[in-house]
């Protein structure tokens, strides 16, 4: 007899707002079928539901013999929502993939993340949050990087995120006040490599194969930026042009091992759940975590992708081993003994 870990059945859910351009739901719809597809290539068992303001959908679901598989990021069209999605789970008694709500809450303040990584002693750059034009004048490290305070990943971020004066650190304040009703932070820009790592797992995280994000064809400093545009307009240079090889960097052994030791630190630090991303610059040897993904999008760019795709993985061995992680989580989550 050998013990081997139950595998529940699936209802996977993501959202979907009417408000969405055509554009933007088949954007969501590609990743979404690469999930479903992966999920059907491993033989689970399971339902798909897009939602918007309710999660009525789930209703008929015993949470003692389905996992919910968490796409939600937004609850009732309101931008970056994620942990209402999760906390409306957790009160219908389900365990879902990945982060739970106060670690999404936490991830949304990127003032916050910093904190709490320097508290901790990891690497991340010195930054300062700015809620008016006026308080331009008080930055003095150029150039400099100014994104939306609580933004999600790269959203709010263009080549004109690169400032090199005060005057064009007011104007993003005023871009992101205007556009996202956000507050600015503003910290030094790094023109240096640039890499992106997965880290997986709960007792034992491990780094999966970090990408570097290669921006070798670019002479402008501006354009040396992995933008939301960049990433999903087919059509734009930088998703023509960028790079982004795994496992990386090959010149470097003594990188890579620092990136994915810093990367598995700050994962356990600020508490993070089955899957998530970093992305990092390096400062001479020594990576600065720049940004922190609790709910990484499972996309064609994405580095959990690409590092599961490394170590041998297709999407549907990589979902099953976060349905893995995330099943232990469930009302009645033991091992069963199978002959």
């Amino acid at each position: 007899m050998t013990a081997r870990l139950h595998i529940p059945k699936i209802v996977a859910i993501t959202n979907e707002s009417p408000d969405w351009s055509s554009e933007d739901k088949l954007d969501a719809d590609d990743t979404w079928n690469r999930l479903l597809d992966g999920l059907a290539s491993e033989g689970h068992t399971f339902d798909a539901f897009k939602f918007y303001d309710d999660l009525d959908c789930l209703d008929r679901f015993d949470p003692r013999e389905w996992l919910v598989w968490n796409f939600g990021e937004e609850w009732n069209g309101v931008a970056w929502s994620e942990a209402a999605v999760a906390d409306e789970l957790e009160r219908r008694g389900f365990a879902y993939t990945g982060s739970p709500p106060d670690v999404l809450r936490l991830t949304q303040s990127r003032m916050g993340v910093k904190q709490r990584l320097l508290a901790a002693g990891l690497p991340t750059l010195p930054a300062s949050v700015l809620t008016d034009p006026l308080q331009s004048i008080e930055w003095t490290v150029y150039p400099a990087i100014v994104k939306g305070a609580n933004q999600h990943a790269s959203f709010g971020i263009t080549g004109d995120s690169v400032v090199h004066t005060p005057e064009d650190v007011a104007e993003r304040v005023r871009f992101l006040r205007h556009h996202f009703a956000d507050d600015a932070l503003i910290e030094p820009f790094l023109d240096t490599r640039e890499f992106q790592v997965g880290v997986w797992g709960n007792d034992h995280p491990r780094a999966l194969p970090p990408s570097e994000i290669v921006y070798s064809m670019f002479t402008e400093i501006r354009d040396r930026l992995h933008t939301a545009a960049w990433k999903r307009d087919t059509e734009s240079r930088g998703f023509k042009e960028i790079q982004m090889p795994c496992p990386a960097p090959t010149d470097r052994p003594d990188w890579r091992g620092r990136i994915e030791e810093v990367a598995v630190k700050a994962y356990k630090v600020l508490g993070l759940r089955d899957y998530a991303r970093f992305d990092l610059r390096m400062l001479g040897d020594e990576p600065q975590i720049l940004d922190v993904n609790s709910n990484p999008e499972l996309d064609v760019t994405s580095v959990v992708v690409a590092g599961a795709k490394a170590n041998g993985l297709t999407y549907g061995q990589m979902a099953t081993q976060i349905i893995q992680f995330a099943s232990t989580r469930m009302p009645r989550a033991r091992e069963r003994l199978v002959i």
